[in-house]
């Protein structure tokens, strides 16, 4: 199984400087989102090293480990965003104008019909089919607790003046530590990974409804950012797209979509 992907990053409606970033390496099969934090163009630097230090650790021969031993893809997703929180962190205690920065991390690695992620913070990841939405990674903010602990309902989480604070992010002086999930993913699904500047904005419902279409993903994409902005877009709107198809013996492509 053969992946393609589209990403899309936009300002939003409400800021003047975009401080998200993504990455999309298909000979890796490696996709990663990040939303960054801090004060003049820190919360850009944080996020755009976090995505370039993921794709240096994962070289290729580290891909093509992971990819015939599953045992190693947990380790190699950790240790990769772990060596990007070093830097950040050592860039933000050294460096007077990156100080207080960080930047939220997704990574998504796809392999033998298995979709690998591993995060820090509020960037999601989904797993998206003609029926259902399914959010695969945990937030990792306040009110995310809340809710894992029954305190708090989802819709009681998406308008509470608490939703942006988060308990994790690349380049924090406290304790980060990366959660790896995993899950199968079938010849029908979509995979979509996203900042807040999207899932805030637009609720599970209305973000499968847009996926789960017949166009080119370019078109699924820019749809979700003009939805996303038309709704208030008060963050930096970042996403990745992945949908699966197969090669035929005579080179046809055949796109798994809907």
């Amino acid at each position: 199984m053969k992946h393609m992907a589209y990403g899309i990053t936009d300002e939003g409606e409400k800021r003047d400087n975009n401080e998200d970033s993504f990455l999309i390496v298909t000979d890796k099969n490696l996709y990663v989102v990040a939303d960054g934090m801090g004060g003049h163009n820190a919360g850009e630097v944080a996020s755009s090293k976090a995505v370039q230090l993921v794709n240096e650790h994962l070289t290729h021969t580290r891909i093509s480990l992971m990819q015939s031993d599953r045992n190693l893809i947990k380790k190699e997703l950790t240790e990769a965003i772990l060596v990007a929180h070093k830097f950040i962190l050592d860039e933000a205690r050294s460096r007077k104008e990156y100080k207080g920065m960080g930047t939220t991390i997704v990574a998504a690695f796809l392999h033998d019909h298995m979709l690998h992620t591993c995060h820090v913070g509020d960037s999601r990841a989904y797993v998206i089919t003609a029926n259902s939405i399914k959010q695969i990674t945990d937030d990792h903010s306040y009110v995310g607790e809340l809710v894992r602990n029954g305190k708090m309902s989802n819709e009681e989480a998406r308008h509470s003046n608490m939703k942006n604070q988060i308990t994790q992010a690349l380049g924090s002086p406290y304790s980060v530590k990366p959660e790896y999930n995993n899950c199968s993913v079938d010849e029908d699904s979509k995979v979509l990974l996203c900042s807040d500047g999207l899932w805030d904005m637009l609720s599970d419902e209305q973000i499968q409804k847009t996926v789960m279409t017949d166009k080119p993903l370019e078109d699924i994409c820019t749809g979700l950012v003009k939805k996303a902005n038309q709704a208030g877009g008060k963050d930096n709107i970042t996403l990745i797209l992945i949908n699966q198809y197969r090669e035929t013996t005579n080179g046809t492509i055949i796109l798994n979509q809907q």
